[in-house]
């Protein structure tokens, strides 16, 4: 009962004024834009200028959805995607023909019409309700001050006695748990409709699902391939080239063995240490695909010892708690290790920040630092393959670097084994 009557007193009632006077304003909005563009691109479709018309008029339309979208999410405590196919291929023409048979669109368009109706009437109803609950709350305040042709009329008369609008006061008091349960029901209603016109059907969802899969699988793939090309290139440019030196030095110093001892060991002496620079070249291969001491120790030890021989000042915080599957360690591994390079190279920052943490089952990877800023994540960068990298974990990667910085880095990924 107590929770009944102090309904107009909880933060969520007024979260759901919020909600449908927006909704109000949206309908407003999407009666203008509907009523001016229709009748521009319908009479103007025998001419052939309607059809850009038109088609703008649905782009505008899916940005006034994308507000009624953040609505209901916001009301309804969950997120409602808005899911647009794609066209198949490039071209005006692609982009025209798939805007007219995507579903989404005309259900934009359902959507928009029905909040004009409904959005406004719900708007205008709720603005109404508390405004009589307002005025009858506050009546006691100011009543003594109205001239008697514009005090009210009650059942008992004219209210010119402090009783009365007492009595008016406690009526509206009365009132108001009734008017946010009435607005908590409207608002609700309409926030679910919203999901179903505005979110994508179930058949939608798998669709979206499987394109993201494919695309995942794809960046894996191509991710998987430009590592095995970076692997070959360090093979045939370091260790490889090395040994093929050490073994014509072995053949010089053979040949010279009998006839010149001193200069043979000459040459097995530049042979062993073009063979330790080569084993030292292997290791490092070998670090840069699985790190031994990520294996062995996990990860916690690994970025340890990658932040030691780090040249910029790093603070490290690991908050796991427990070892996590294998691929998401090396993925977060190489996220960490891939922007402390670059901090290295091209923040000249004076301070970097790793934090890592577990959160509602993904794992959170940061990367700060005081730099410089500008780092692009489409520039075509080593960041672009950590994000190929990442996305084949279904996780995402964040770049956030202002010119003048600071740069984060910030990593999600899955931890569902």
């Amino acid at each position: 009962m107590t929770r009944i009557l102090l309904r107009p007193l909880r933060l969520e009632t007024w979260r759901e004024l919020a909600f449908v006077l927006l909704g109000g304003v949206t309908a407003v909005v999407g009666f203008c834009v509907q009523v001016a563009g229709l009748a521009a691109g319908l009479s103007l479709l025998v001419t052939l200028i309607g059809i850009p018309i038109l088609a703008a008029l649905a782009y505008v339309d899916r940005w006034l959805c994308a507000i009624d979208r953040w609505r209901a999410s916001f009301l309804l405590g969950e997120p409602v995607p808005g899911v647009y196919r794609r066209p198949d291929r490039p071209g005006i023409l692609a982009r025209l023909r798939m805007l007219a048979v995507d579903p989404q669109t005309w259900r934009d368009l359902g959507w928009i019409w029905l909040n004009v109706v409904l959005g406004f009437v719900a708007a205008v109803l709720m603005l109404s309700l508390w405004a009589v609950v307002g005025w009858l709350v506050t009546f006691p305040v100011y009543w003594w001050l109205l001239p008697d042709s514009a005090l009210p009329d009650g059942p008992w008369g004219l209210t010119d006695t402090w009783g009365e609008a007492l009595a008016g006061a406690a009526a509206g008091i009365v009132l108001a748990p009734l008017v946010a349960w009435i607005g908590a029901g409207i608002a609700r209603a309409l926030a679910v409709v919203a999901r179903s016109l505005l979110g994508p059907s179930e058949r939608e969802r798998l669709e979206h699902r499987v394109g993201e899969l494919a695309r995942t699988r794809a960046a894996a793939v191509d991710a998987q391939a430009s590592e095995l090309r970076r692997i070959e290139r360090d093979l045939h440019d370091g260790a490889q080239a090395r040994m093929v030196a050490v073994t014509m030095d072995l053949g010089r110093a053979r040949e010279k063995l009998d006839s010149d001892p001193e200069a043979a060991r000459e040459l097995v002496e530049a042979a062993h240490a073009e063979a330790r620079t080569a084993i030292a070249d292997l290791r490092r291969l070998v670090a840069g695909i699985a790190p031994a001491v990520l294996t062995d120790r996990g990860l916690d030890a690994a970025l340890s010892a990658l932040v030691a021989s780090c040249r910029v000042p790093v603070s490290l915080d690991v908050r796991l708690g427990e070892r996590l599957p294998i691929a998401v360690e090396v993925a977060a591994y190489f996220v960490v290790s891939e922007a402390l390079v670059n901090i290295q190279k091209h923040a000249d920052a004076q301070h970097a920040r790793v934090h890592l943490r577990l959160q509602d089952g993904s794992l959170i990877a940061e990367v700060a630092d005081d730099g410089l800023g500008g780092a692009d994540l489409g520039a075509g960068s080593g960041l672009s393959g950590l994000r190929d990298r990442v996305a084949a974990l279904d996780g995402i990667l964040v770049v956030t670097s202002p010119e003048g910085g600071p740069t984060i880095v910030r990593a999600e990924i899955p931890c569902a084994s």
